[in-house]
């Protein structure tokens, strides 16, 4: 495959590259590496650290060197079934951070990592991160109109359908990036029945996947667009919310997306992905955090340009993850 060996290609360079800058390797190339780095992390930002939601916080948004050294590990070993529990575990740990960062936008904005999570058949995170009791959104971004046809068809809310459509049709009316047209599309294409058109934004959307900015460095760059996993994300959500259809998508034929890895998905029967990597003892708040039982997101009204929004709540979200990694024995 030849966007493996070209992530492989990559991230060795960008591992050389930091240590002809700044002396160290990074992103590590190797277990040793990766344990300096985080020993490093840990001792100098979270030993001794208190219980609480402070500590939650610097946990989750400290160690987080997982994400591009389980990728290079699974695709130097070709190893599709570790490359799903690393799309687990870093979906999960960038979901959790999403959920304790303040920003902007409505819950909806986490749409692009529940996506990577859907890659490796994490749906749970629907349940916690779009639940059903919140209303739905206005739809001022492709994530908020994505999010309301993916709440009708998730929880069936037939009620709800004409207008989250209605909201889509007016969303792509606008000035917007072929991302975000082909993202809407792919949603309105599953709630119609449209095989078809499902299947033709899946390619457009690999296309639109080349064209974004995905990091700010270069190499970062062309890293991310080596594997889309949330296009992976997209077509597996259609198998939970409509079989039949699933079957009739044509999986587009493109480098980023990795035809073999939906072989693999099919022949283990799409299995949920799980922990690939726990830390050692002095580390196991962070093993906690990610076995325990996932928050809710809620939401706060907040005034913002002279107008009531509704933003998720990141104090609540943290309190609960804290508490919820007490029930973790």
């Amino acid at each position: 495959m030849k966007n493996a060996k070209d992530y492989i290609k990559l991230y060795e360079q960008k591992a050389e590259e930091s240590f002809n800058d700044w002396g160290y390797y990074y992103p590590p190339r190797n277990w040793e590496e990766f344990y300096d780095w985080e020993n490093q992390t840990y001792e100098k930002h979270l030993v001794n650290r208190e219980d609480g939601p402070t500590r939650t916080k610097l946990y989750v948004s400290l160690l987080d060197t997982t994400t591009d050294f389980g990728c290079y590990l699974a695709l130097q070993k070709a190893d599709y079934g570790l490359l799903n529990n690393v799309l687990y575990q870093t979906s999960k740990h960038k979901l959790l951070n999403l959920g304790m960062t303040a920003s902007g936008a409505s819950h909806c904005h986490a749409l692009m990592e529940a996506l990577s999570a859907f890659a490796c058949n994490d749906f749970e995170v629907i349940d916690h991160f779009f639940p059903q009791n919140l209303p739905h959104a206005d739809g001022r971004f492709y994530t908020e109109v994505s999010v309301n046809l993916l709440k009708v068809l998730y929880y069936q809310e037939k009620g709800l359908k004409v207008e989250a459509l209605r909201k889509a049709e007016r969303f792509l009316s606008k000035k917007i990036t072929l991302w975000e047209r082909c993202v809407v599309s792919y949603f309105m294409a599953l709630t119609n029945h449209n095989s078809e058109y499902a299947s033709n934004c899946l390619t457009q959307l690999c296309l639109a996947y080349q064209k974004m900015e995905h990091s700010v460095g270069s190499l970062d760059n062309k890293l991310a667009k080596c594997f889309a996993a949330e296009i992976h994300g997209l077509y597996r959500f259609t198998r939970i919310v409509d079989e039949n259809l699933f079957l009739k998508i044509i999986r587009p034929e493109h480098p980023c997306f990795w035809e073999g890895f939906e072989v693999w998905q099919q022949e283990n029967g799409f299995p949920t992905g799980k922990l690939f990597y726990r830390r050692p003892a002095e580390m196991d708040y962070m093993n906690k955090l990610l076995e325990a039982p996932l928050p809710t997101v809620a939401l706060q009204d907040a005034r913002y340009a002279g107008k009531i929004r509704s933003y998720k709540d990141v104090e609540k979200f943290a309190r609960d993850l804290t508490a919820n990694t007490h029930k973790i024995r």
